[in-house]
């Protein structure tokens, strides 16, 4: 999952300046935008005195370093290293890790967007969000970190993984156990997507068989030993004591994969509890951003940074394949005109779908009714949903190019579906009615609002905070 394919606008996301230091290799700065600079409460006429590296790009050996920074004015660590440790990521023989890369280095910031965009997959390549890994894959940086002192990962195919001998600074991880990590950490999401779905699916039925007096339902577990022990932690089966908990973190650094094999319960019950907590904040911030009025652009950033959430509104597994993705360019990331917010595909099909993001002040009705107790919807409403459409039907018009383009043949246009995120649901009953009568007749594309996102996070929460309590669980 990684962030970037999209048109940059410097005004928002600042800008890259780029220096020769000798020739084949070039310094990229981040110089950030006027509107992080005072929320740092920075002098905005003092921008190029608060640049920061973001990147060393050598041809002439082959290596790409990338140094992860904080970019978010309105956050402590502007501008400082984003990971509490590693302050350097360096991919090695980038002609390795880049097919076809011919070590010439760019000099001019639309080269260095070039070369970003064929980062691998894990890594975030959107400067403006502050590069190293997608959140995702954090925790290669985490196992790093709790498991040596060094300060830069060197990802690379000449070396095994482990501190280098020599430099106590460097830590190589293998490309070939970087991908495998990669994969592990994809498909644990997607087998715990599928865990919480069953529990939930037989939790509603079994309320209502109760009530019933008919038989309940066990979810099902499935094969995959992970699945297994996900639905027995999401049904809330075992509690785990502080000394557990403390005898899991003391050993995963050396024996993480022997405690997934003999204690796997106790693992996942442990990421838990610490995920609720997150999600509680990630609530919290949710309401904080209702409250105001923001531009689309930074709830795109919310989603981009939460993109779960996104899964939510669609009900099955999604993976987001690009967010600013152009549609209706030769590629996704090419300056068609065609800009969608994120472009999203199923993870068992690889059906795509498109996702629109509005803003929670957009309206969706108009104020005078057209009759008595009916309310037609907004042209804000009735032009986005325009908008969603003519970008499925180009993307379905360039699909073939595109793949072909992008070397991204891993997305199916088998029945593009559109999500539109917008406004907030109504509040008198003759509106309610008409925006339902609306969005239920509106086949080719979903309509959520944004408070209904939120109502879903709410709930999510309540469902984790029972199967953790099972005296809860029976009330």
């Amino acid at each position: 999952m990684a962030l970037g394919f999209r048109q940059h606008d410097p005004a928002r996301d600042g800008t890259l300046e780029v220096e020769e230091v000798h020739p084949n290799f070039v310094e990229v700065y981040f110089v950030p935008p006027e509107h992080s600079l005072s929320a740092a409460n920075i002098d905005t006429k003092k921008a190029n005195q608060y640049r920061a590296k973001l990147l060393d790009i050598n041809g002439q050996h082959r290596f790409l370093t990338i140094y992860p920074i904080n970019t978010f004015g309105d956050k402590s660590d502007f501008l400082k290293p984003k990971y509490g440790q590693v302050e350097r990521i360096t991919l090695d023989r980038t002609d390795i890790i880049f097919p076809g890369f011919d070590g010439a280095v760019p000099t001019e910031p639309e080269g260095v967007l070039d070369v970003l965009e064929k980062l691998p997959s894990a890594f975030t390549k959107d400067y403006a969000y502050g590069l190293g890994l997608a959140k995702p894959y954090r925790f290669i940086i985490d196992a790093v970190e709790e498991l040596s002192d060094c300060t830069e990962i060197v990802i690379t195919s000449d070396q095994v993984t482990g501190p280098d001998a020599k430099n106590v600074q460097i830590f190589y991880i293998s490309k070939k156990d970087f991908e495998q990590v990669r994969r592990a950490l994809n498909s644990i999401d997607n087998l715990a997507q599928t865990a919480a779905r069953a529990v939930k699916e037989t939790t509603a039925h079994n309320i209502i068989a109760d009530r019933l007096g008919v038989p309940k339902l066990e979810p099902k577990a499935g094969r995959h030993p992970y699945r297994k022990l996900f639905t027995t932690v999401a049904q809330g089966k075992e509690e785990l004591s502080e000394e557990d908990q403390n005898a899991v973190i003391g050993a995963l650094s050396s024996h993480a994969a022997s405690i997934a094999e003999e204690q796997p319960e106790k693992l996942a019950k442990l990421r838990g509890d610490i995920e609720l907590v997150t999600l509680e904040a990630l609530i919290k911030r949710y309401e904080e951003m209702l409250g105001e009025k923001l531009p689309e652009g930074r709830w795109q950033d919310f989603f981009n940074e939460n993109p779960f959430i996104l899964n939510m509104a669609f009900g099955y597994p999604v993976i987001k394949v690009r967010d600013q993705a152009s549609v209706g360019g030769r590629k996704l990331s090419g300056d068609g005109e065609k800009i969608t917010d994120f472009l999203v595909k199923n993870s068992l099909t690889n059906n795509t779908a498109i996702f629109e993001i509005k803003t929670p002040q957009t309206a969706i009705l108009n104020k005078t009714p057209f009759r008595d107790g009916v309310f037609t919807p907004s042209a804000d409403l009735s032009g986005s949903i325009n908008q969603a459409l003519d970008q499925k039907y180009q993307f379905q018009k360039q699909i073939a190019q595109i793949k072909d383009n992008t070397r991204l043949y891993d997305i199916e246009s088998y029945a593009v579906h559109c999500c539109l995120v917008i406004g907030r649901a109504p509040d008198g009953d003759d509106q309610k009615k008409s925006f339902e009568l609306f969005r239920r007749n509106s086949k080719d594309v979903e309509i959520v609002t944004f408070d209904e996102l939120l109502e879903k996070l709410r709930q999510l929460s309540v469902f984790l905070r029972v199967a953790d309590d099972p005296h809860k669980a029976k009330d």
